[in-house]
């Protein structure tokens, strides 16, 4: 998963930034559609989000262990 360190810098900036989009999305929903709506919104970009952790990020994080950041290291 992306050879060149320089872009899996910047692909996981972007992906932790359109994660961090997706999550002020399920804040709005929330405030503003009935209940059912919102639990339904929040189960798909839950597996959104999920999808891009594991499949992207976590990736990334695991071949350049020093992009991970602090709060996420164990």
């Amino acid at each position: 998963m992306l050879s060149n360190k320089d872009t899996a810098a910047e692909v996981e900036k972007m992906m932790r930034d359109c994660s961090a989009t997706l999550n002020e999305s399920i804040h709005r929903v929330m405030e503003t559609c009935p209940e059912e709506e919102f639990k339904a919104y929040r189960l798909l970009i839950g597996q959104i989000m999920g999808a891009i952790y594991l499949n992207v990020i976590q990736p990334i994080h695991r071949r350049y262990p020093d992009l991970e950041p602090e709060e996420l290291r164990e």
